[in-house]
């Protein structure tokens, strides 16, 4: 289900409000606050190349050749929806979206702030358009290579810090529990993390959590993990990551959530929401893929290159939290085995088959996209049984709501889990065009 663009935006807005809060009392010494550097400004900073579809709600930068939208999926993609004035004063430059090499592109959408690249080509050969949005040709203001030399050493370095925090698996269920008001270090295999359906948050309000991945491959849909859960504050069941979690407070256990990959080559994200931010400085990040479906970041994705599917989003959600700053690469952490634990596993959330007609998103709107796969049966764990992954892309399971009179204005990529046409303005209209696709419009912006 999507929400409404005007809706996207009050809740988009208030998270960010809820994230950068400063802390009620000074970090201590071994936490530094922004540990990311510059590439903690963006929803996704990339050393080599990109493709991508849809929509970033926040900053993208590639250092390498970026292709943006696909007129033969067809497709296309916004960038900085969600930036306020105070985000697009951070940006080096004040571009929203950098990128270093050729940015193939069709149909991209900059709504907030300004794009630079080393070469514009438009890959819609003037059927639709390239680019909408100032951009320009010219040198990148952001050094990729100093940035993730940095960005290695920090990683190396925290994946050496001492967990404090304990892994239990119940069933096919991992559980991550800390109680350090200040920070929580947890270390788990990879491949420990890839064979749980489900994995449980239970770490203090205003706390940072850093979750060290040790291992060379990552692979959500290994064993179709179908959900990120935070401990229920109020008592009961779990409550899963979603672009719209109810209680803030687990929206501000998310903005200090970073995910440390140091040693991986691929990770790879299933339909499946994610929450905080990856960093992966040495793989290449795969957001869904053909049979798999997209699934969203509500955080942000730091990868030496990243690759996504039609429908795949990250939301502007960056790293609030503090990290030690001052970091000795190794010796690694060898991770635990998991304890056991009797604690319940999460429920899987019913899913439903997939709309048979495409949707178009507002910019900036998230989805929900549920996997194309019967409804969970019970399992002595309390998940579901194992069922075939996803086939295909999955679309919305409704229609997108039309958008409110109060949407804020700005032009539109065409953008969600199934990328179709749509017209957003005065009319709404689609015609055929060749070989029985629909034509893209744009929603042009007020003089």
């Amino acid at each position: 289900m999507r929400t409404s663009a005007a809706v996207a935006t009050v809740l988009a807005v208030t998270g960010a409000a809820l994230a950068w809060a400063p802390a009620a009392s000074a970090a201590p010494a071994e936490c530094t606050p922004n540990p990311l550097g510059t590439a903690g400004l963006y929803a996704e900073f990339v050393e080599g190349d990109s493709v991508r579809h849809s929509d970033s709600e926040g900053a993208v930068a590639v250092g390498g050749d970026a292709a943006f939208g696909d007129p033969k999926a067809p497709s296309g993609f916004s960038v900085g929806y969600q930036l306020t004035p105070g985000d697009l004063g951070k940006l080096p430059g004040g571009h929203s979206l950098v990128v270093g090499g050729t940015l193939t592109a069709n149909q991209v959408v900059i709504t907030k702030g300004t794009g630079i690249a080393g070469k514009v080509v438009n890959a819609s050969g003037g059927k639709n358009f390239g680019v909408d949005g100032p951009i320009a040709e010219g040198a990148s203001p952001v050094d990729f290579g100093k940035e993730f030399t940095g960005l290695r050493a920090r990683s190396a370095g925290w994946a050496a810090e001492k967990p404090n925090g304990t892994v239990a698996v119940s069933g096919d269920g991992l559980f991550l529990t800390g109680t350090d008001s200040t920070l929580n270090v947890f270390a788990v295999d990879a491949a420990e993390l890839q064979k749980a359906r489900s994995i449980t948050l239970d770490v203090p309000v205003g706390a940072s959590t850093l979750v060290n991945v040790l291992g060379a491959t990552y692979d959500m849909n290994a064993n179709a993990t179908y959900g990120v859960y935070y401990k229920n504050l109020a008592g009961g069941a779990a409550v899963i990551d979603d672009y719209n979690v109810p209680d803030p407070a687990y929206r501000t256990i998310r903005s200090k959530l970073l995910w440390n990959f140091p040693q991986a080559t691929t990770v790879k994200k299933n339909y499946t929401s994610w929450p905080g931010t990856i960093l992966a400085p040495d793989a290449t990040v795969h957001m869904g893929g053909a049979g798999v479906g997209p699934g969203h970041v509500n955080g942000a994705v730091i990868a030496k290159e990243l690759v996504t599917v039609p429908g795949a989003e990250t939301h502007q959600m960056t790293f609030a939290g503090c990290l030690p700053g001052k970091t000795t690469p190794g010796p690694v952490v060898t991770p635990e085995t998991p304890k056991p634990t009797d604690t319940p596993v999460p429920t899987a959330p019913a899913t439903t088959a997939p709309a048979p007609s495409p949707t178009t998103s507002a910019p900036g709107a998230p989805e929900t996209t549920a996997p194309a796969t019967p409804a969970p049966s019970a399992t002595t764990s309390g998940a579901p049984a194992e069922s075939p992954a996803p086939t295909g892309t999955p679309e919305e399971t409704t229609a997108a709501p039309a958008p409110s009179p109060t949407t804020p204005e700005g032009d539109l990529a065409t953008t969600g889990s199934a990328i179709g046409p749509g017209v957003i303005g005065a009319a709404v209209g689609a015609l055929l065009l060749g070989g029985g696709f629909l034509a893209f419009a744009k929603r042009r912006r007020r003089a």
